[in-house]
């Protein structure tokens, strides 16, 4: 038994403590599988020390409440959220951002008891709220971003729900409910019964994680966005697994191998040292002609979606470009066009090549903020569910 246990809590204590079952809660609401017995286990554990100290507070219950390297930064955001709510932000301020919630009771944020006035003025040391600092950037332009900012966003991509979707496979599995019905398995199993088929055995598709096939520019005027987007290739291989990784500048360059490496530093260094066209001239034209030639087959015959991640500006020939990503599209089962640029004010695609992409491609998104990234998830939810209507080119 701790030697102060029998002295009164501090008022910064007295506060926490009515609201600590809220703290795996918002855990659990950031993607994170949070039980019954870590929740009792960590109110033991926090009995234990300063609930004053936040630095203490927050490496107990991460030591608890996480169990896989990948929850890390949802566990930090979760955190950090339940920090701003003891301080007194309202809950429809605060953003959840992580998985799609089935009802809306998940999305509820649990009600805490408020800081007292006294509490707040006897505090023993401030509270930095990183959640609103996050909540700031959302808006803020890639390209605007210092390195610290940049390196936040990039743990915010963590936090996201990368999910294509699902595609059925060719092969099959029994169907308790629904499904067509396998005459060979009904057969067999009439035996059983003198020849008479009394059991009729259903089978169903299986389901396999849909591909996904990332073209990512790395010529000179992508150079604020590069690095971030590398972060985003990087945390799609590591969290969704079916990823190929492509870059192209002058010239197209497989780095599926090096994207998957378990740290995010390691991967861009890798990176950096297969690419020999970084911040260079752009032949998109000539790098989706190579790729439609060489990899098209091997990487998009079972339904992949394509993010290509360019501004779309074209030094090549236009009609070439045209060609080729009207290829492409017919290729992938859906076309992402991710641009930094369209999420500027005013922005058109009055360029050659940016109007020519404009009119292949499935969607066009902006990949410049923290939002934007953030509808880019959510629109692969529900992209891998069905495939677009795709547009007749002109005769």
């Amino acid at each position: 038994m701790p030697a102060d246990a029998g002295a009164a809590p501090s008022a910064a204590a007295s506060h926490i403590i009515p609201n600590l079952l809220a703290l795996p809660r918002l855990v659990r609401l950031r993607g994170v599988a949070v039980d019954a017995e870590q929740s009792r286990l960590l109110l033991r554990v926090l009995a234990e020390i300063d609930l004053g100290s936040q630095d203490d507070m927050r490496a107990a219950a991460r030591a608890v409440l996480v169990r896989h390297p990948y929850d890390i930064a949802r566990f930090e955001d979760a955190f950090d959220t339940f920090i701003a709510l003891l301080r007194g932000a309202h809950p429809s301020s605060v953003n959840m951002p992580g998985r799609v919630p089935r009802t809306p009771r998940e999305t509820e944020l649990p009600a805490l008891v408020p800081e007292s006035a006294e509490g707040r003025d006897r505090g023993t040391r401030d509270i930095n709220i990183v959640a609103s600092s996050v909540e700031l950037l959302r808006h803020r332009d890639f390209a605007t971003m210092t390195a610290q900012e940049r390196a936040a966003a990039a743990r915010f991509l963590q936090t996201l729900e990368w999910s294509p979707g699902l595609r059925r496979s060719r092969r099959f599995k029994r169907s308790a409910h629904g499904g067509t019905l396998d005459a060979r398995a009904t057969l067999a199993r009439s035996r059983r019964w003198m020849g008479e088929p009394l059991e009729l055995v259903r089978r169903t598709p299986r389901e396999k994680r849909r591909p996904l096939v990332m073209l990512l520019d790395v010529s000179g005027s992508m150079d604020t966005y590069t690095r971030l987007l590398l972060h985003l290739a990087h945390t799609l291989a590591r969290g969704w697994g079916r990823v190929e990784a492509f870059t192209f500048g002058t010239r197209l360059t497989r780095v599926t191998r090096q994207v998957r490496q378990r740290r995010a530093d390691s991967a861009l260094a890798g990176v950096a040292n297969v690419v020999t066209d970084w911040s260079g001239g752009t032949r998109i034209g000539d790098a989706l002609h190579e790729f439609n030639r060489r990899w098209s087959r091997r990487v998009l015959g079972r339904g992949a979606v394509v993010l290509l991640c360019t501004d779309g500006w074209e030094r090549g020939d236009i009609a070439r470009l045209a060609a080729e990503a009207r290829t492409l599209q017919r290729a992938a089962f859906r076309l992402v066009w991710l641009n930094p640029l369209a999420g500027t004010r005013g922005y058109a695609p009055e360029a050659a090549g940016a109007s020519v992409l404009a009119a292949a491609v499935d969607d066009h998104l902006p990949a410049n903020t923290i939002d934007g990234l953030a509808a880019i998830a959510a629109l692969l939810g529900h992209a891998g569910r069905g495939r677009p209507v795709r547009r007749q080119a002109p005769a």
